[in-house]
C-alpha cells in the first residue's frame, strides 16, 4: 500500500511521477476495441456465454473478479485479451503495446477473428458500432459485477447508458515534460474525433438525434456532464488538473474487497487529511473526459471514438497516434487559427459534431483538413509507411460523411435490418 498523500502538491508530484522523464523510443500504442454482440434481431446476448469458446486453444488466462471470485471477467494473453464490459451484450478487446500500427492491427484482426467465429456458432452478430441498436440502456443488460452494482446504486437510471456504449479508444505512451501539453491537446482533439468516428445514430431502434449518441447523452443531457467531454477551459498546470479532478464527486471508494457507493467531494477528503494514492487514482477512474492521462501504464488515453465499420477499423488508432505524436503542433494551429476564444470555440463545435457529424460547419475554413494533414504527416515522419490508415479519414472527408451519417442513411432507407447487415462485422481482414 502507498504511503499517504498529504496536500495536493504532494498528490501532484505522486501522479507525475508515474510519467517517464523521456520516451524509451517510438510510441508505443494499444487498442481497446468494445464491440456490441447482438442476436438475429438485433437484441443484446450475453457475451460471457462466449467466453468457454474463446478460451478453447488455451492460450489465454482466465481472471475472476475479485468481489465474486465466480464471475470470469477476462481473458488474457500475450497478444490480446476480452474484457466484459459494463452492459452483458458488449465485449472488449484489448491490443498488447505495439510498437507500430501494423501490429496493433494483427493483434486486434487475431482476437476479432475467434470473436467473429464463436458468436457465428451460435448465430450471433458482432457488430463494428458505437452502442445497442436496438435494446435500450436497462437493467437486464448491466453486468453483474459487484463495483456496477455500486455504480447503480451512486449514479442511478443513468448508469444504464454506460451499458449499451461501445467505444474505440487508443493508449499511446507519453513523458513527463509533456503531460500538459497531451492533456490540453487530446481534449482540444475531442471535436475532430467525433467529427471523423462517430458511428452511433440508433439506439434503442430509433434516432435519438445526435451522430454520436454515446457522447450526445452523456456529455449534455445527465447530472454527471461534467465528468465527459471537454472540460470548461484548458488546464494550466498538472496541479491545476488534479485539483478540479479533486472537486468532483466521489463515486465509489474501497470497502476491503468492495466498492461502494460514496457521496463526498475528494478536495474534502483531502482537507480533512492524508488519504491513499490509490484513493485519487480510483475517483480518477470514474472520470470520463475525452482525453485522460494514465498512470497506470504512463499514456495519454483518447476516448471519444465510436466503434468504427469493420472495413475501417484502423482509422481510430492512427488518427490518435497522428494527434499525438504532432500534439505541440496541432495545439499551435488551433490557437493560430481559432484566437484567444479557442477553447470556447472548440466546445461550441463538440456540440455540434454530436449531433451533426461532418456536416456540422467547421470553425474556420478547411480547419478538420489542417488538423489531418498535421496528423498524418506525423505518423508518416515515423517512417513505417502507418499513415496508409489515414486513407479511409480522407475520404469521410471528401464526402462529408462519417459513419454515423452513412448508419442514418441506411436506417432510414432500409429500416433496422438494413442496419444491422450494414454494421455487421461479417468477415476478417487478415492483412
Amino acid at each position: 500500500m502507498k504511503s499517504p498523500i498529504a496536500n495536493l502538491q504532494a498528490l501532484t508530484d505522486e501522479f507525475t511521477v508515474a510519467f517517464p522523464q523521456k520516451l524509451r523510443g517510438p510510441r508505443t500504442i494499444g487498442r481497446e476495441a468494445e464491440h456490441p454482440l447482438v442476436d438475429a434481431n438485433g437484441a443484446f446476448v450475453d457475451v460471457s456465454e462466449l467466453f468457454p469458446a474463446l478460451a478453447a486453444p488455451g492460450d489465454l488466462t482466465p481472471k475472476y473478479d475479485s468481489a465474486y471470485p465466480d464471475l470470469l471477467v477476462s481473458l488474457s494473453g500475450p497478444e490480446f485479451s476480452y474484457a466484459l464490459e459494463v452492459g452483458k451484450g458488449t465485449i472488449e478487446i484489448n491490443t498488447r503495446p505495439c510498437a507500430d500500427l501494423f501490429q496493433v492491427e494483427q493483434s486486434y484482426q487475431a482476437a476479432l477473428s475467434r470473436l467473429v467465429d464463436a458468436a457465428a456458432a451460435r448465430n450471433w452478430r458482432v457488430l463494428g458500432y458505437g452502442i445497442q441498436p436496438v435494446s435500450p440502456p436497462s437493467l437486464p443488460l448491466l453486468t453483474p459485477k459487484q463495483r456496477y452494482e455500486a455504480l447503480l446504486e451512486r449514479m442511478g437510471d443513468e448508469w444504464f447508458w454506460y451499458a449499451v456504449t461501445a467505444s474505440d479508444q487508443a493508449q499511446i505512451d507519453i513523458a513527463r515534460p509533456e503531460l500538459l501539453t497531451q492533456l490540453n491537446t487530446g481534449l482540444l482533439m475531442a471535436p475532430v474525433i467525433i467529427a471523423l468516428c462517430a458511428n452511433s445514430p440508433v439506439v434503442g431502434g430509433q434516432l435519438l438525434g445526435f451522430a454520436s449518441t454515446r457522447e450526445g447523452h452523456m456529455c449534455s443531457t445527465t447530472p454527471f456532464d461534467q465528468r465527459h467531454g471537454m472540460p470548461v477551459t484548458a488546464y494550466d498546470s498538472i496541479e491545476e488538473f488534479i485539483a478540479r479532478l479533486a472537486k468532483l464527486d466521489v463515486l465509489l471508494r474501497r470497502e476491503g474487497t468492495y466498492l461502494v457507493p460514496d457521496w463526498g467531494r475528494f478536495d474534502e477528503k483531502l482537507r480533512a487529511g492524508p488519504v491513499e494514492f490509490d484513493d485519487f487514482l480510483l475517483h480518477d477512474h470514474y472520470i470520463w473526459h475525452s482525453a485522460r492521462l494514465r498512470t497506470a501504464y504512463a499514456t495519454v488515453e483518447l476516448r471519444p471514438a465510436c466503434q468504427q465499420p469493420a472495413s475501417e477499423s484502423m482509422v481510430v488508432s492512427a488518427l490518435c497516434l497522428g494527434l499525438v505524436e504532432a500534439a505541440e503542433t496541432i495545439h499551435d494551429f488551433v490557437t493560430e487559427r481559432l484566437g484567444p476564444n479557442y477553447w470556447l470555440r472548440m466546445r461550441s463545435w463538440h456540440r455540434s459534431v454530436i449531433t451533426s457529424g461532418l456536416a456540422a460547419p467547421e470553425p474556420a475554413q478547411d480547419f478538420l483538413e489542417g488538423i489531418l494533414r498535421l496528423a498524418e504527416e506525423a505518423v508518416a515522419a515515423r517512417g513505417l509507411g502507418e499513415e496508409i490508415y489515414f486513407a479511409p479519414l480522407w475520404q469521410r472527408l471528401e464526402k462529408k460523411e462519417d459513419p454515423a451519417q452513412a448508419a442514418r442513411r441506411v436506417f432510414l432507407q432500409k429500416g433496422m435490418e438494413g442496419l444491422l447487415d450494414f454494421v455487421q462485422v461479417q468477415a476478417v481482414d487478415n492483412r
